[in-house]
């Protein structure tokens, strides 16, 4: 019996020949591409209803249209100039954030191991604070701030966690502990610097795509993505042999510990990312490999689909915040963290059920 017989039903095989040789051969499962191209059909509609809606709201053929370079001059400058980086924005960011929760749910074999709660966020958005309040705010200074931050965090949370493995609960106790600390380190930062920077570091804080602009979102969301990229093609598969279990995965020929260095490595990367750009975005992390995973019918780290439903996840948050109050704008952050924080509840309470069962 082959290899192809053993595989599951439902499954797509894609070989790509070259030169007479098969370059690509792979397994995908239809319910997982499905589901992710629904979710990508359902974050595009989201996109273009976000660059419909404002004061002046306009119709989809004009949007269309607009975008194909047909629009009248008013119409670039508040479809293509105003809408389009934050429309655009808020998919990137979310895949991202997606990637990233999945990445650490994965390697500390933890539901609630995402990077919010185990300190990486926390870490990028005290290092941007820093930077704001006591050097500048200027958007790649920012950023190296982010990045600094988050790095730090991850040695110090690898360091305090030694003994209980990567995978172990040690792990999500220290990061919990770390980012009560940043928290409050943040806080005193904002509370004795300057006022104007203090203003500016609180609303970063805050996390917020409001104003966003191609000329500061590019860099951060084309290593992002680039990031994603990466994660998908190369960890994925390596991420699936770690869930079997170190022994098993060291006998395939794949060590635990690279696997685990990398995903750490591409996981604060991508938090740090979207630190940079729009300031710390709470729970999408969490919530999106949950909402992939279950929608998608996958186990594992399931990258793509967590990925997909992060985009449509923060997309949908950016529109309910700019446009669910009437004329009333608000950052992403406080919509993210008000349905988040009903999510974490809920995912407690059903996690509470399993372990009395």
């Amino acid at each position: 019996m082959s290899l192809d017989q053993l595989s599951p039903p439902r499954a797509l095989t894609l070989r790509v020949p070259f030169g007479g040789r098969r370059l690509v051969s792979a397994r995908l499962a239809l319910r997982p591409m499905l589901v992710c191209a629904l979710l990508l059909v359902l974050t595009a509609v989201v996109v273009l209803l976000a660059l419909m809606l404002g004061k002046i709201v306009y119709s989809p053929g004009e949007v269309l249209a607009t975008l194909r370079g047909l629009g009248t001059p008013q119409q670039e400058l508040f479809i293509l100039d105003y809408r389009l980086p934050q429309a655009v924005a808020g998919p990137a960011f979310g895949a991202m954030l997606g990637v990233a929760g999945a990445l650490f749910q994965t390697i500390t074999r933890n539901p609630l191991g995402s990077p919010d709660i185990i300190g990486f966020t926390a870490g990028s958005s005290a290092g941007g604070v820093a930077v704001v309040a006591l050097v500048g705010s200027s958007h790649y200074l920012v950023a190296g701030g982010a990045l600094l931050g988050g790095a730090v965090v991850a040695v110090l949370v690898m360091l305090l966690s030694r003994g209980g493995g990567v995978a172990g609960f040690r792990l999500i106790i220290a990061g919990i502990a770390l980012s009560a600390m940043l928290t409050s380190i943040e806080t005193w930062i904002v509370l004795t610097a300057d006022l104007q920077l203090a203003q500016i570091a609180a609303l970063w804080g805050a996390g917020s795509l409001n104003g966003a602009h191609f000329s500061y979102l590019l860099p951060p969301m084309l290593v992002g993505l680039g990031t994603v990229l990466l994660a998908v093609i190369f960890l994925s598969r390596r991420l699936d042999l770690v869930e079997m279990g170190d022994d098993a995965s060291s006998a395939l020929g794949m060590s635990p510990a690279s696997t685990r260095l990398l995903a750490v490595a591409a996981g604060v990367v991508l938090v740090a990312m979207v630190t940079a750009a729009a300031g710390p975005i709470a729970f999408v992390a969490l919530a999106a490999p949950h909402i992939g995973r279950r929608l998608a019918a996958s186990s594992g780290a399931a990258l793509l689909p967590a990925a997909c439903a992060g985009a449509f996840l923060l997309a949908s948050a950016d529109l309910a915040a700019q446009h669910a109050i009437p004329g009333h704008t608000y950052p992403v952050g406080v919509v993210t963290v008000a349905v988040g924080g009903l999510y974490l509840i809920a995912l407690l309470i059903n996690q509470n059920r399993k372990a009395a069962v």
